[in-house]
């Protein structure tokens, strides 16, 4: 029996939701289920801020676009490419490529994710003011950027002196 390999299959945008709930009741309904193991919506968890308030968010990592692990097999293939919603496969035309082995990792790796990340509106360079804490408007420029800690180093001018001063995501506001 052939080895299952990973696919990108091309959807229509906002619904791949949709199309991967299509896809799960025709492997069943086909009896397919020892050709297609998984059908993923890489998705990751984003912390976002408004008005003050912490939200998590789900945000599509790649829209309009599922992964799934199968066997290639041409009827496989053929539900695939003709169910509604799918606009076909990643790869040359008639043949669908297959995702190389640090693709799958990657993959893998989205799977298993439990961290939420934060989301981060500002980057390296950028100029920003400080809305809340004990640096409350004081303004300076992001030196660098930790998003696994969903922290900022921002260069302050105290008594004159440039000061690195890491503070929080949510406290700083990027200016123009």
């Amino acid at each position: 029996m052939a080895e299952p390999k990973w696919f990108v299959v091309h959807t229509l945008a906002g619904h791949e939701h949709k199309v991967k709930a299509i896809l799960e009741r025709q492997v069943k309904l086909n009896h397919l289920e020892d050709k297609v193991f998984e059908i993923v919506v890489p998705e990751e968890k984003v912390m976002t801020v408004k008005g003050g308030k912490k939200r998590i968010q789900v945000k599509k990592v790649f829209p309009g676009y599922l992964f799934i692990r199968m066997i290639e097999d041409e009827d496989v293939i053929r539900m695939i490419r003709n169910t509604t919603g799918v606009t076909g496969f990643v790869g040359t035309p008639g043949r669908p490529s297959t995702l190389n082995p640090q693709e799958e990792h990657w993959i893998r790796r989205f799977l298993e994710q439990k961290e939420i990340r934060p989301e981060l509106k500002v980057k390296r360079g950028d100029r920003v003011y400080i809305k809340s804490g004990p640096f409350m408007g004081y303004e300076g420029f992001v030196d660098e950027v930790y998003p696994e800690k969903g922290t900022v180093r921002v260069l302050l001018s105290i008594f004159g002196r440039e000061t690195p001063t890491e503070i929080d995501h949510t406290q700083v506001e990027k200016t123009d």
